[in-house]
């Protein structure tokens, strides 16, 4: 049932009013005064709000304009009852933001017409958020779980299917990493459309070979993944392997050309092998490295004595493991554009590898390295400290700055004591918690919804902020979004990629911010990267912008500098 929250100073009148809006079928709850029903209208969240003009200690515009200035609040329906038959006073209540406005007295059923009318107008409003909604789920899960190309799984989804199959199937499975020998030979010779053509021929011939339920997936440019189960044999495998060999053997038709392939094929067997699927996915591409040193059209199966890491993988985890005490890593902050003051307000603290001999070594190398070899907690700690240590440097200096974000990665996120931990660091530092902001994954959440919410709950607790990073690329967490007690929703950048020549692409960032900020939440968007891009978002109310239009990554002195000077040319200008 739909609940109306009522507020009114005149028990006689109220509890009439109470009355014959219970008799239509909807839960009441009372409050006699405006400061009580908007303390009720924030703990209860209610469907409707009828307030009376006339209350004890305020009247009902006061209570209107609180709720209109509350993100939460903004959207609940109003409607005000008022003694006034004043055409000034009713319009300067509609501007409000009064959905209706009823003149005493009026009868029941003008009442409840009203409310009946309001509930279906916000009803048909979420119904149309929720279908476009849908369609940015849609759209996104494509681009997060599917190859664009060949539109077969990616590396993600083949992950997670694979590691359900394990936990299904009692039988082997055999993980075939296959690889094309001369795609970078055609690519630079015919072209890359002509390479993206083959691609997609023989992804096609892969899925006639294979038998169903077999998984195949895309993994990057010339290798694809085959998962398959319910094998009696190596046999059976390396009789699959050398079909499929076979069958891209077969000349390919482009135009002008025909064009003839070979493949490598590896294998590793679980759980033979490996019980997990990074150490397998290392062993059949160690198997496939070796097949590619043989002769054309081989597959290898994995044995123990082959090297699954190259040398510069084991250089980089010893070098990795010597870098936080040396000294390596140094923080940038990415700056946060407030889009309706114009301002640098926010900051992601970003880390940095500065090695002596290699140089820059990108993120995306050593954090997944960093997870699979547990460093990444004692990493994520000391960025977690050094971005606390600045930023309660810069509020001592008073540079305008609300907060700076610090990145969790899902193997930090689960740990048993983090809420301890941060708690902990805040207090050694003596940073405010509302100047810290921790960024979790969707991907994080979505392991064990449950623990997640207990863990969000357990750090909201000590007042820091807590925001949903790459939104849109988890899409399971979609539907239990608005029970995570989070302050910020970062749009991934896929869908400001493009934005202002697409218009289905533009419905979805549109939906996507609306819907976040009935949602109460602050928006940011990733990825902006030109000045179309930020005043398209301008238009659609988005709070917040980041990404290289608005500044790139940058160390501490240099945002700092930027801050200063933000704070002169306001001064200036004032």
């Amino acid at each position: 049932m739909q609940k109306i929250l009522l507020i009114g100073s005149s028990k006689l009148y109220t509890s009439t009013t109470e009355q014959t809006i219970a008799a239509a079928g909807y839960i009441v709850e009372r409050a006699d005064t405006g400061t009580a029903g908007l303390e009720l209208v924030r703990a209860q969240n209610p469907n409707l709000v009828v307030c009376d003009w006339d209350l004890s200690d305020c009247n009902g515009h006061y209570v209107l304009k609180q709720m209109r200035k509350d993100l939460q609040l903004a959207v609940t329906p109003f409607i005000m009852l008022s003694p006034l038959y004043d055409r000034k006073h009713l319009r300067h209540t509609m501007q409000m933001g009064a959905d209706d406005c009823l003149i005493h007295p009026f009868a029941d059923d003008v009442l409840i017409a009203a409310i009946s009318a309001r509930l279906k107008h916000q009803e048909a409003i979420n119904n149309h958020y929720l279908s476009h909604l849908r369609l940015a789920a849609e759209h996104l899960n494509r681009l997060s779980y599917y190859d664009s190309l060949t539109k077969l799984p990616n590396h993600l989804l083949f992950e997670q299917r694979f590691t359900q199959l394990i936990q299904t199937s009692a039988n082997p499975i055999a993980l075939l990493s296959l690889s094309l020998d001369r795609l970078r030979q055609i690519n630079n010779i015919l072209g890359y459309p002509a390479g993206d053509s083959l691609l997609q021929s023989t992804s096609h011939r892969l899925q006639a070979c294979l038998p169903n339920g077999t998984m195949l997936a895309r993994l990057t440019g010339n290798q694809f993944a085959i998962a398959l189960s319910n094998i009696d044999s190596l046999v059976t495998v390396k009789k699959l392997a050398t079909e499929l060999m076979d069958a891209l053997s077969r000349p390919f038709s482009l135009p002008g050309h025909e064009v003839f392939l070979t493949a490598s094929v590896g294998v590793a067997m679980y759980p033979h092998n490996s019980r997990e699927l990074t150490v397998l996915m290392r062993q059949a591409d160690a198997a496939l490295e070796y097949a590619k040193r043989q002769k054309s059209n081989y597959c290898q199966f994995y044995q123990p004595d082959m090297v699954v890491a190259t040398e510069y993988q084991i250089r980089l985890e010893t070098w990795l493991r010597y870098a936080l005490e040396r000294d390596e890593f140094e923080v940038h902050y990415q700056p946060q554009l407030n889009l309706q003051t114009g301002q640098i307000e926010a900051a992601e603290a970003l880390i940095r590898w500065h090695h002596p001999e290699a140089g820059n070594i990108s993120p995306g190398l050593f954090i997944p390295l960093a997870e699979e070899t547990g460093l990444i907690i004692s990493i994520g700690q000391w960025v977690l400290e050094t971005a606390c240590r600045q930023v309660r440097q810069w509020q001592d200096m008073n540079l305008g700055l609300r907060h700076v974000s610090v990145n969790l990665s899902s193997v930090q996120f689960n740990q048993g004591n983090l809420s301890q931990r941060v708690a902990q660091t805040l207090q050694n530092i003596g940073l405010s918690p509302r100047m810290l902001e921790l960024e979790i994954t969707e991907t994080a959440l979505i392991q064990d919804a449950n623990a997640a919410i207990r863990t969000l709950n357990e750090l909201k607790h000590l007042g820091i902020r807590l925001a949903v990073d790459d939104f849109g690329t988890g899409y399971s967490s979609l539907s239990y979004l608005q029970k995570l007690p989070i302050d910020t929703l970062k749009i991934d950048n896929c869908f400001v990629r493009g934005v202002t020549t697409d218009p289905k692409n533009q419905v979805i960032l549109k939906s996507a911010i609306d819907m976040g900020h009935d949602l109460g939440l602050c928006i940011i968007a990733e990825g902006v990267e030109t000045l179309d891009e930020q005043s398209l978002l301008e238009t659609y109310q988005c709070d917040f912008a980041q990404g290289y239009f608005i500044g790139k990554p940058m160390s501490a002195q240099h945002l700092q500098a930027y801050l200063e000077q933000q704070i002169a040319l306001v001064s200036l200008a004032s």
